[in-house]
């Protein structure tokens, strides 16, 4: 009977997501945060961490009402979906096939320098990949959406997030002052600005980060590459997780299995190409409001995911995802400077 009476609450449970969501979105905006490099999500995360932690009476009717699974799949899907109008083919055009390789490399050889030191440090598979995951392309949004195939938990989630926030904040901080120092003097402005988006976890870092040195266009551009690496790279997980995180007795099916929405991201990458999307109109007006919606829904998802963390799970991971987190942030620097110097972007 209880059970009944939260279901039946489910349109004022998501009327508390969504709010928790558009504060998350809100408070992203204020100078300070904007500043800071910190994106919506990673407040949002922080929001419904601490609803889940303080507030027992909202968390339960977030989760008894099964408004959580609902945000943490399908609305994550959809966000992760609406994410590929942020790239266009005019992208791929400005970074050519270097770009394109540059990021290619990137992702893949830090997720799997990412499982070997799980292997190393005897963490939990689905915890190396969650937060080889983060990153590798786009920080907590490909958490979530590795998450949606790995099924690793909000607690592995929740660890990998904060790699990314403690690591992806440092390098938001680090590269302008390195810059500035004259460490990085064998760079161009330019090549700094795809260092930074070749290297940096969230599209938030990159974007403060080269704003700060006025290189924000190349970092944003191959960062956004990164992220576009999410079809290929989610296409080989859920292949990987069939083999490796599949138990014993489950039938194998790979077309259950393929995870359709990045097909879907990679499509809506297509139709934000289009002439029609790229006026003046549509560039001010159609593609901020819908990045406006992406960043609610993906918002919406990062709530639903901070209401299941609870304080001792930072406590429990223990140094080792930190550790493992720090060496590949270590590993982007080197591939990322390598790379670009060798491809000679």
């Amino acid at each position: 009977m209880h059970k009944n009476i939260y279901k039946n609450r489910k349109l004022e449970a998501f009327i508390l997501l969504f709010t928790l969501a558009f504060c998350s979105f809100a408070i992203s905006e204020l100078s300070f945060f904007k500043n800071l490099g910190i994106s919506a999500l990673i407040i949002a995360v922080a929001l419904g961490a601490l609803i889940g932690n303080l507030a027992h009476q909202n968390a339960n009717l977030l989760k008894k009402s099964g408004l959580l699974n609902i945000a943490t799949k399908e609305i994550l899907r959809l966000g992760i979906i609406l994410y590929g109008f942020r790239i266009t083919l005019n992208d791929l055009e400005k970074v050519g096939l270097n770009g394109i390789l540059l990021a290619f490399l990137v992702v893949f050889s830090t997720f799997f320098i990412g499982l070997l030191l799980g292997k190393l440090f005897k963490l939990d598979l689905k915890e190396s990949i969650l937060i080889s995951s983060g990153s590798s392309i786009c920080g907590a949004a490909a958490v979530m959406a590795s998450e949606s195939i790995v099924k690793g938990g909000s607690a592995k989630v929740g660890v990998a997030v904060c790699t990314v926030v403690v690591f992806g904040t440092l390098g938001m901080f680090l590269y302008p002052l390195a810059w500035n120092l004259g460490w990085f003097d064998f760079f161009s402005l330019k090549q700094m600005g795809y260092f930074m988006g070749a290297s940096l976890h969230e599209v938030a870092h990159a974007v403060a980060a080269g704003e700060a040195i006025q290189a924000g266009d190349s970092a944003v551009i191959e960062k956004m590459m990164r992220v576009l690496m999410l079809v290929p790279f989610l296409i080989f997980l859920s292949i990987f997780s069939l083999k490796f995180l599949s138990k014993n007795n489950e039938k194998i099916s790979i077309k259950a299995n393929i995870p359709y929405f990045a097909l879907w991201f990679l499509f809506a990458c297509g139709i934000s190409s289009l002439e029609i999307l790229n006026t003046d109109f549509a560039l001010n007006y159609i593609k901020p409001s819908i990045q406006t919606i992406d960043t609610l829904l993906l918002s919406m998802a990062m709530v639903a995911l901070g209401v299941n963390i609870h304080k001792n799970v930072l406590k429990n991971a223990g140094f080792k995802p930190f550790l493992m987190a720090l060496i590949l942030f270590i590993w982007l620097i080197f591939i990322s400077i390598s790379l670009i110097l060798l491809l000679n972007l």
